[in-house]
């Protein structure tokens, strides 16, 4: 068995693995809404009691390990930490509190291991991955079964909740802006898109499988993962009266993310339309297989 704690910008999560026919089976999903994107100050540091509660999460991930005993744990950090400022103090706090080496991705990083944990689930030979998390967004291109570019724009579901939502849900206005900052950052991203195949849209991480819910709870999809981008937008083209209808399906379906999937969704609908994509499909594996499948490799564990 190999433990993988994955410090996200929304979410901590401990996954407990084990090899089964060749395929990482996930035994253990423990979940912990710590948002620490929404500790960064005004210095871009996270502050003091962000720090205390990743401590206290990482403190209680220790026990259950100490129970469990693992082979290897392997903890990794995204967008939170590695945009922070004060980075190697918290990386440094955590080293002597709880006795985690936290290795930080890069985003370009991050965006590889979606792809290797996507290709595992099971994707076609060409297309684009995207992975919208709290603080950041992956952009994984790749065809026939290669990745041609892999990027990441600092743009994610909960600081862009931050910067531009008042209430629960972005009016249209802010919602207007949301999409207008992520295309300014897509027109950086140095690809032809005609050359690209970009149908459908593979979906990773929490905001994808939080959006696949509540589409779900919109469209009956009868156990599908894929939807279309005119089923998102009929979702995302909300008026003030159905403003609680909506709430009340979010807080049924991902109560967790009920202020950030709708700036999420966002961003994917803006990248979809970028690249003429039509279409979504929701991908089991992401980041957390890739990274550990990447680390067992290199350890000799596993066989590429």
């Amino acid at each position: 068995m190999w433990a993988v704690i994955d410090i996200g910008s929304n979410t901590i999560r401990l996954v407990i693995y084990s090899m089964e026919n060749g395929r990482l089976n996930p035994m253990l999903n423990k979940k912990y809404p710590a948002g620490l994107a929404g500790y960064i100050d005004e210095n871009n540091e996270i502050n003091d009691e962000g720090i205390e509660l990743l401590v206290e999460i990482l403190n209680d991930i220790e026990k259950i390990l100490r129970y469990i005993r693992p082979e290897e744990v392997y903890p990794f950090g995204t967008a939170a930490l590695r945009n922070s400022a004060n980075c190697e103090k918290v990386i440094r706090t955590v080293k002597k509190e709880c006795g985690f080496d936290i290795h930080i991705l890069t985003g370009k990083e991050e965006a590889i291991f979606d792809y290797y944990g996507a290709a595992e689930s099971g994707i076609g030979e060409s297309g684009l991955l995207v992975d919208v998390g709290g603080g950041s967004t992956e952009l994984t291109f790749f065809k026939n079964k290669e990745i041609i570019k892999a990027t990441s724009i600092p743009l994610g579901s909960l600081n862009m909740y931050r910067k531009w939502v008042s209430g629960l849900l972005p009016s249209r206005d802010e919602a207007h802006y949301i999409k207008k900052e992520i295309k300014g950052f897509l027109e950086t991203i140095d690809i032809d898109r005609d050359r690209i195949i970009s149908q459908p849209v593979y979906s990773v991480g929490g905001t994808a499988r939080a959006a696949l819910k509540l589409m779900k709870e919109k469209f009956d999809l009868k156990g599908s993962k894929e939807y279309t981008l005119d089923q998102m937008k009929s979702v995302l083209k909300y008026k003030d009266e159905k403003k609680k209808e909506l709430l009340a399906s979010i807080l049924k379906s991902s109560p967790d993310r009920v202020h950030t999937v709708i700036p999420g969704m966002l961003i994917f609908r803006t990248i979809a339309g970028y690249f003429g994509s039509e279409s979504f499909v929701t991908v089991d594996y992401g980041v957390r297989e890739g990274y550990l499948m990447n680390r067992l490799v290199r350890g000799g564990k596993l066989h590429e």
